[in-house]
């Protein structure tokens, strides 16, 4: 068993190559040489194969043509950002790397890493992975904005969806053993690789901070991750002190929302980052120990030619199962009462995936950790960078009143997850699930609207006290009594007053 390290949980988005390299090496290896590069013109011939049975919407007043489209979304899943940390193909050649990390492959995909496989895709395994294609070299990989932005639910994969179930602390421990100097010499395949993976296990090593390891697995801590790399660089590498770095661990939100939160130019749950792009997005690059230059260079440009390509025109999937149309009507005569008052903080939506975003930032009484991240020392250390040319970052007073297209599929709900379903949303405080499984999260429950509990029967009839002796110190379970984890807040309940109004808001929800 792996000695299990704690270091950067960002490291996730270098080491989730490790899943990729293992599924190519062991269920792909017959379709080409070890090592081959993978032609660029390939990849964009079949892309339009590769991705029918993915679920994404465009904007209907988008007024490209659909090979204009398309040629932007391949760009956008296909990004390396001229990536300075690459995994080298012949690293996971060699039966040795699953004896190094315990499992086959469906079980370190599905179990240990939940990332989203690409089953139409015959050569890239998982959304997310981007290979040095037509480059020439043997073949290397890094990721991209899809490892978090992409979700499968009920089989479905849903394009722009925030993970459900993504781990990048298990594979950031991964990876970082088998780029180790025991492993290294044992699995490379290709000397000029070395140099490569080498890069890699001291960027793991460097760029760890205590305060950013997720406490639950499909948890982001990147705005926190954020704090330590832009003050790294004007302190010679040195960390800040952990005192100086909060922790506020955050669902993934979708994509899709860009389309309502570019009306106020406020950024991220709480809308501390002001500007016209959400910038913060960019310092994770810099995880992979890039300079100011290369950020402002080569990963700022690209990241707003893709705001402006493709996410923008991002719209949120419709509800893939049937809704009761008169409840529905009940549901959003309430939404848009004064006596609820939904619209003032939500918005006023047409149907269609749009919304008019008033852009309330407000204290609900939701756990406080993540807006408390957003330090003095945090502003301090973003002025002292190139991203504030490109906005402001500012203390903010709560948390988005978050947009509500798509909120079928934003679950769990609050910003840090922490609310498995509607149902449990707009009821009682009181009678929100305190403990339930992350992994169950692939699932759909149609009467609540949200995830299951959990997908283990055994565990279904168990206790709330029994599940906190049994898994309360598991990450692929969530826990509301860890730190930045409460459920507790937004308590509409007092004005819904029944289940019947409940469950019409409900049906109207899925409409948006």
């Amino acid at each position: 068993m792996l000695k299990q390290k704690r270091f950067v949980a960002m490291a996730g988005v270098l080491i989730v190559l490790l899943i990729a390299s293992w599924v190519v090496a062991l269920s792909r290896s017959a379709s080409r040489p070890a090592g081959a590069a993978m032609p660029r013109a390939a990849l964009l011939a079949s892309f339009e194969s590769d991705m029918r049975n993915v679920v994404y919407r465009w904007a209907p007043e988008d007024p490209r043509s659909e090979a204009e489209r398309r040629a932007a979304l391949f760009a956008f899943t296909y990004q390396t950002y001229d990536s300075s940390a690459w995994i080298p193909q012949s690293l996971f050649d060699g039966n040795l790397a699953t004896q190094a990390i315990v499992g086959n492959v469906d079980t370190i995909v599905r179990d240990k890493v939940g990332l989203v496989l690409w089953r139409d895709n015959p050569r890239v395994p998982a959304f997310g992975m981007a290979p040095n294609a037509g480059s020439g070299e043997p073949l290397k990989w890094t990721v991209n904005c899809l490892t978090c932005h992409t979700a499968d639910i009920d089989g479905v994969t849903y394009f722009g969806a925030g993970t459900k179930t993504f781990d990048d602390k298990w594979l950031g421990d991964a990876l970082k053993e088998l780029t180790s100097d025991r492993w290294r010499p044992l699995l490379l395949h290709n000397p000029a690789d070395e140099p490569y993976a080498a890069a890699a296990h001291r960027i793991l090593n460097s760029h760890h901070h205590d305060k950013i390891d997720s406490l639950t697995r499909a948890r982001s801590t990147a705005f926190a991750a954020s704090h330590v790399e832009l003050y790294m660089r004007p302190h010679n590498g040195t960390m800040p002190a952990n005192d100086e770095v909060g922790r506020g661990d955050v669902k993934t939100p979708p994509l899709w929302h860009t389309a309502a939160k570019i009306q106020s130019g406020r950024w991220y749950t709480d809308g501390s980052f002001h500007g016209r792009v959400p910038m913060m997005a960019s310092s994770m690059e810099l995880e992979k120990d890039r300079p100011f230059d290369a950020l402002v260079n080569s990963v700022v440009p690209v990241i707003k030619e893709e705001f402006d390509s493709v996410i923008t025109h991002l719209r949120p999937p419709p509800y893939p199962y049937a809704i009761d149309r008169e409840l529905a009507e009940r549901g959003k005569a309430l939404f848009y009462s004064k006596e609820l008052r939904c619209s003032r903080c939500h918005g006023e939506y047409d149907g269609n995936g749009n919304v008019r975003w008033p852009g309330v930032h407000v204290d609900v009484g939701t756990d406080p950790a993540r807006q408390a991240v957003v330090s003095p020392a945090f502003i301090d250390a973003f002025n002292q960078s190139p991203l504030a040319a490109e906005g402001t970052l500012e203390t903010s007073e709560g948390y988005a009143a978050t947009p509500l297209t798509g909120v079928w599929a934003n679950f769990p709900y609050l910003h840090n997850g922490s609310v498995p379903t509607l149902y449990h949303l707009l009821g009682p405080p009181s009678e929100r699930p305190r403990i339930f499984s992350v992994m169950a999260a692939r699932r759909f429950d149609r009467d609540r609207v949200g995830q299951l509990l959990s997908v283990d029967s055994a565990a279904g009839r168990s206790s709330e006290l029994q599940l906190f002796r049994r898994f309360g110190d598991d990450r692929n379970w969530f826990n509301t009594t860890r730190e930045g984890c409460s459920n507790a807040g937004h308590d509409v309940w007092p004005r819904i007053r029944t289940d019947a109004n409940r469950r019409a808001l409900i049906e109207y929800l899925k409409t948006l």
